[in-house]
């Protein structure tokens, strides 16, 4: 009759494929042999295309989630960075150094313990 009710016999068939439905109308498949063909191809062909979409969809959003966790693991390390980044800055100002800007070896044994606590947070 029409292509949208041809269509929507087509994805019955697919989804539930009952063959023995088609064989009881007056010989119908016997008589047309690449019908048969045609529809057991179909229902193959088709199951494995629904397998294989169901299979990309699901794939996605795994796909999505890990890459959403794995903007958020770096927004969280750059976030650490930065606060270390400081900290570790505080710890350098509060240091006597000399006139190239370098500490000396007490001062950097005394700032150990700050240093320590700073990864340690």
């Amino acid at each position: 009759s029409d292509t949208p009710t041809s269509m929507l016999t087509l994805f019955v068939l697919m989804s539930s494929p009952n063959l023995p439905r088609y064989i009881e109308q007056d010989n119908l498949l016997w008589d047309r042999p690449m019908l048969l063909f045609f529809l057991i191809g179909f229902i193959i062909v088709g199951s494995f295309g629904l397998i294989a979409v169901l299979n990309g969809v699901i794939s996605e959003g795994m796909f999505d989630k890990n890459q959403l966790r794995l903007e958020e693991s770096r927004k969280e390390q750059d976030a650490l960075i930065f606060t270390i980044e400081a900290k570790a800055a505080e710890i350098h100002a509060t240091m006597d150094l000399n006139e190239i800007g370098e500490a000396t070896v007490e001062m950097a044994r005394d700032s150990m313990s700050l240093v320590s606590k700073l990864f340690e947070s």
